[in-house]
């Protein structure tokens, strides 16, 4: 049985161009190369990039963050 998440998920598909899929494929190759043992895909590495954008972007709006009962990066996790 899969272990459950502390964290939901939805399914959000977006287009990109082409140009912008490789962008996060080379990402994607720069965690796996830097940080042994995520095993991250190219959708870790899109998740982890959009989190952190919004995390600039609501920080820029005065949003205030918003705190997490999960430790640290919830995407940067070593899977077990």
């Amino acid at each position: 049985m899969p272990r459950t998440r502390e964290l939901d998920f939805q399914l959000f598909n977006v287009r990109l161009p082409a140009g912008t899929v490789e962008r996060i494929q080379r990402y994607r190759d720069y965690l796996n190369q830097t940080q042994p043992g995520i095993e991250a895909s190219a959708s870790t590495a899109a998740r982890m990039l959009l989190f952190r954008a919004l995390e600039q972007v609501e920080e820029k709006m005065g949003i205030s963050k918003k705190v997490s009962k999960s430790k640290g990066d919830p995407v940067l996790r070593k899977k077990t």
